[in-house]
């Protein structure tokens, strides 16, 4: 028996159409092109270095390369300030250092970390040390504190972004040990090591960047700026053993624009914990004296909000202090 094609009938024909083109797109291999992850950190430095194993790591995971998009200045800002104008299909991706979540409370920004991303997997953390030449008259931090205290803004500092972390943590120290030091602003780490080899700064808080640096003997610690001593300098005390109770917390981790498909999420995620986990990681890792950090998603979602908290109560103590207009 053969039925009349009414209007009706044919509506319901084209909407199952258009369901099964919808269901067999959303079906579709993820990912098919290359993705897009934007490292708000100059090339050379350790995130950089980071990042460019993770990602051929991964690629080779997620068979589809994965292509750094290095966007260096806005006190790391410029990967996590690019997600709410992306697309959320997982092609365009952001490394996140702890200064997205501090950055909303100190300017005007395009992002709220609570809202605008989705995250996806924390990666690493760095571990800072209290740098200088080799050569620098200082041996230990006592040394360094006692000269500062002699000259008042005159021992110049260097450290990545206006507000990031280590220069907000130097001047903690700072504000703790009564000390005024002069802070000089860099894009990264790496320009930061270059201007202390080339004696335009007296010191800086660096992380793996100096590493190689302190093996060829051009630099060296005074402190370490970490919780605890660290199996790599045994022998360094840190500062919250002399006195000084402030260290650098500041691990990364890839985010994508809020709304990404939880499949491609997890499609991600697991790419990059792989590749963290790959030898190859492990290698870059024990070369700039990093440790693992991982956390998946849901887990990476509560330490973020649980930072952001963190960080407006940093603010205030240190707008009350002086130490931010």
């Amino acid at each position: 028996m053969r039925f009349p094609l009414t209007r009706r009938r044919l509506l319901s024909a084209a909407t199952a159409t258009l369901a099964l083109g919808a269901g067999a797109a959303m079906a579709a291999p993820f990912p098919e092109r290359p993705i897009t992850l934007i490292v708000p950190y100059a090339a050379g430095g350790p995130t950089d270095q980071h990042l460019r194993t993770l990602a051929d790591e991964a690629g080779k995971v997620l068979g589809q390369a994965i292509v750094l998009d290095n966007r260096p200045g806005a006190n790391g800002i410029n990967g996590a300030a690019a997600m709410p104008r992306a697309t959320a299909d997982g092609y365009t991706l952001a490394v996140l250092p702890a200064s997205v979540y501090r950055e909303p409370y100190v300017n005007k920004v395009a992002f709220d970390p609570a809202t605008s991303f989705s995250y996806i997997v924390m990666l690493s953390d760095y571990t800072f040390g209290l740098t200088v030449k080799a050569d620098a008259p200082w041996k230990t931090w006592k040394e360094f504190a006692a000269d500062a205290a002699k000259r008042p803004g005159r021992i110049n500092i260097g450290a990545t972004g206006a507000v990031g972390t280590p220069r907000i943590v130097m001047d903690e120290v700072g504000a703790m040990a009564n000390l005024q030091f002069n802070m000089v602003p860099y894009k990264g780490d790496a320009d930061v090591a270059n201007a202390i080899l080339g004696g335009h700064i007296d010191a800086a808080p660096l992380s793996g960047v100096a590493v190689p640096h302190i093996e060829a003997g051009k630099m060296r610690y005074l402190a370490m700026l970490t919780p605890k001593r660290v199996k790599r300098y045994p022998d360094l005390p840190t500062l919250k053993e002399q006195g000084i109770d402030a260290f650098i917390d500041s691990p990364y981790g890839i985010a994508g624009p809020a709304g990404m498909d939880p499949a491609r999420v997890k499609v991600v995620h697991d790419a990059f914990r792989k590749a963290l986990e790959s030898p190859a990681s492990q290698r870059v890792m024990d070369q700039l004296n990093q440790p693992m950090n991982y956390m998946g998603s849901d887990d990476y979602r509560k330490y973020a909000l649980a930072s952001l908290t963190r960080e407006k109560d940093r603010v205030d103590r240190l707008r009350k202090a002086g130490l931010l207009d």
